[in-house]
């Protein structure tokens, strides 16, 4: 691949600014102004303006404008981003660049090195590299850039001055004065037995509503107490003469249990004042129920379509409310199933283990294994319960009464359970669950996941890299509470800053071998001696002549000795992470930031998605380029012509480990989290940043190898979001570029 680089200057479309890079191409799309927004950084400075695209420079702080570096092809031939482009520079010291020139044409992939017909070339261009290395090699090697943050990656300097919605510790809330410990995230209390009953009179007769505990204080019964609680759906039992019904099946399924009372959810909770938290405490009602019935019968609206008991029956498994009320009922007893209309002393007996496959067959597998832990037979860990009945939940149907229900329909199998907030959104609900029962870092694992489509909703826990939530172990990071716009406060986190804007010299350590020390001292020497014997050749020819062959012999091979002096492994470097939109092949990459094929650099064998590997013939794992894949290289064309909020193509390069990585996000990651480990590498999730919210959002998950937190550092309280919404957005000639000032 060859870019164009500097060339992009004569572009019509290339722009200038006085700060670095001072050449770029205007966004051909921008925010819509519906707000003024305010930032302060961390160094308290105000920034004031319009919605747009930036980041937070590790330089000094500021949150500056993106400028994303790109590939000729997307550079050259797409308005379609609403964040500052340039081109891809090369960026490697000009002397290494000329010492490298002669070779640059060779096909190494293709032919392993030289061939016969690209000697003839090499020669020339040789030649003119001799000419031009005499003109810069006054010293071959001039000052090292000093290493930068002590070889380490750049710092991400963020910090979180916000108020979460719900906190870990009381301290932090807004009013923490006269708050009592457990606060912050009230746990609801349980439920020892109903409030309400319909205890069983004389045969013939209709049940009696009655207090519990006014009905233990007058018959003093509460040893006898037993009563069976009866489910139903308000699909199948809605209007007066269903209620009816469901009463005459409920007292039938009381009888022949021989319990004294039943349990009907539409008729025992009737007091409105605590009808909310009862709702959400049934959970408590079944477990201390001495057996379970299921109430079936044909909803109003069938067409024909739902006639049998066993199509009743999976309508009723169909709604949320109704799973856990399975999983809950007593172990080891049989679940009968009355059907309406039919004989009501010879119900349907179902048991519970045989309900995933009679019932659920949607999800038979998953539900078979929550069944079997509430039976005793496999005891499932707190992390793989939760796991498992989201999942199962998720997909089952309801009529929404509060955003949160299925995270309280979840609560209910749990332990400990904070109370019902009717402001919660589905998230905030699951987090403050998640928060009371927090042993096994639930949210702080999932966030580590990589979602495989990028309209998965949140609570999905499909991984792209096909890894379970209990494979991720949370690294030394915590949830210190929950954001008030569906994100969480992670603290504890390594992080870096990515450098989207261009390449930049990488400080290096080399191993001094006397060939290097050689070839070193030659080229030092050979620069002021060809000066000097043309100056002896005119005053003494007898001396100056030997000095010139000398020198001209070393200048000869000053693009050898160059690379002699420079190739190699290193034994350490600067580590960086810089990023460009788009791909190039890895002696590209190479190229921009060493000035030549070199054989530092590699692809990563599993660090995205999209990378590639393959066995060779000693059983080694070798990286492979991505786009050798063709399903890759389609992709890589795809996303060119991607809009806002679609997936695009961008190339991560790590010269930490010496390795570049493709992967796909709708925005450019400004920073990567190290925030857990899987498989023996490191989850590192890269953030893009909206600096109105001062919110960081997920946009990928990369693996990357263990020893990179050693070179990143710790980073304040972050808050991070799941999926960042898009903007209103529209050409940049009709919303007009974005403006703001800064107050220091």
């Amino acid at each position: 691949m060859r870019l164009k680089g500097y060339l992009h200057l004569f572009d019509a479309h290339t722009s200038f600014k006085w700060q670095f890079p001072n050449f770029y191409r205007k966004p051909g799309l921008g925010y819509q102004k519906l707000a003024q927004h305010r930032h302060i950084d961390w160094f308290d400075r105000e920034w004031t303006g319009d919605c747009d695209d930036r980041y937070i420079s590790s330089f000094d702080g500021k949150v500056s404008k993106l400028v994303v570096q790109a590939v000729d092809d997307i550079y050259d031939n797409t308005t379609n981003s609403t964040w500052r482009r340039t081109f891809v520079r090369n960026m490697a010291p000009f002397y290494l660049r000329l010492a490298n020139w002669p070779f640059n044409h060779v096909d190494y992939v293709r032919n392993g090195g030289p061939t016969g017909e690209d000697w003839p070339l090499i020669i020339v261009k040789w030649f003119f590299a001799t000419i031009a290395i005499s003109f810069v090699i006054g010293t071959p090697r001039p000052k090292q850039v000093e290493f930068r943050n002590n070889g380490n990656y750049d710092p991400f300097l963020y910090r979180y001055i916000g108020y979460p919605k719900v906190c870990r510790n009381a301290l932090e809330i807004d009013t923490p004065r006269g708050h009592r410990f457990g606060e912050t995230n009230p746990i609801a209390e349980r439920l020892l037995r109903p409030r309400y009953l319909y205890f069983l009179g004389q045969e013939g007769q209709p049940a009696m509503r009655m207090n519990v505990d006014q009905y233990i204080a007058q018959y003093r019964a509460e040893n006898t107490l037993k009563y069976v609680f009866v489910a139903y759906t308000a699909e199948q039992f809605r209007m007066p003469d269903d209620l009816q019904a469901l009463h005459q099946i409920a007292d039938a399924a009381a009888r022949n249990a021989g319990a004294t009372a039943y349990w009907v959810g539409c008729s025992c909770m009737p007091d409105k004042e605590t009808l909310q938290d009862d709702v959400y405490r049934i959970c408590d009602v079944i477990r201390g129920a001495d057996s379970v019935a299921i109430a079936v019968a044909r909803p109003r609206n069938d067409r024909g379509e739902i006639t049998t008991t066993e199509l009743m029956l999976q309508q009723w498994g169909r709604r949320i409310w109704t799973f856990p009320e399975v999983l809950l009922a007593p172990a080891g007893r049989d679940i009968r199933v009355y059907t309406r209309g039919t004989d009501l002393t010879s119900p349907l007996r179902v048991p519970k283990n045989q309900f995933t496959v009679e019932v659920w067959r949607q999800d038979a597998s998953v539900a078979r294994q929550l069944v079997d832990h509430y039976e005793g037979n496999l005891i499932l860990s707190q992390l793989e319960l939760v796991t498992l009945a989201l999942e199962c939940l998720q997909k089952r149907e309801t009529t929404q009464y509060l955003p949160g229900d299925h995270s309280y329909a979840l609560m209910g199998l749990l332990r400990i359970r904070p109370k019902i907030d009717p402001t919660d959104s589905a998230f905030q609900a699951f987090a403050r669950l998640s928060l009371a029962n927090d042993s096994d870092q639930l949210l702080e694992r999932l966030i580590c996941v990589l979602p495989r489509t990028p309209d998965q909703p949140w609570h999905s826990m499909d991984d792209a890299y096909h890894a379970k939530l209990w494979d991720i172990l949370p690294q030394e990071c915590s949830i210190s509470g929950v954001g008030t716009d569906d994100t969480i406060i992670l603290d504890g986190c390594r992080a870096a800053n990515v450098r989207w804007k261009s390449f930049t010299q990488v400080t290096h350590i080399r191993r001094l071998t006397w060939r290097r020390l050689a070839a070193e001292y030659m080229l030092r020497s050979s620069g002021y001696v060809f000066y000097l014997s043309i100056i002896l050749m005119v005053i003494f020819p007898v001396i100056g002549i030997p000095f010139f062959i000398y020198a001209l012999i070393w200048l000869g091979l000053s693009p050898y000795l160059l690379r002699m002096l420079y190739l190699g492994k290193f034994l350490g470097q600067q580590g960086w992470l810089f990023g460009f939109e788009g791909y190039m092949d890895i002696d590209t990459i190479e190229r921009q930031i060493f000035g030549g094929r070199l054989g530092r650099m590699r692809w990563t064998p599993f660090s995205s998605p999209l990378s590639r590997h393959h066995r060779n013939e000693y059983g080694e794992c070798v990286p492979d380029d991505p786009c050798s894949d063709p399903a890759v290289r389609a992709l890589v064309e795809k996303c060119k012509n991607a809009q806002p909020g679609d997936q695009r193509i961008f190339t991560l390069v790590d010269t930490g480990n010496m390795t570049a990585t493709l992967f796909m996000a709708a925005r450019p990651p400004v920073c990567f989290l190290l925030a857990g480990s899987e498989g023996g590498m490191q989850r590192a999730i890269g953030c893009s940043y909206d600096w109105t919210t001062a919110t960081l959002y997920r946009e990928t998950v990369l693996r990357m190898e263990t020893p990179v937190q050693d070179k990143m550092a710790r980073c304040n309280r972050v808050k991070i979001g799941f999926k960042r919404t898009q903007a209103p957005w529209g050409p940049i000639g009709q919303v007009g570029e974005p403006h703001g000032a800064r107050r220091d």
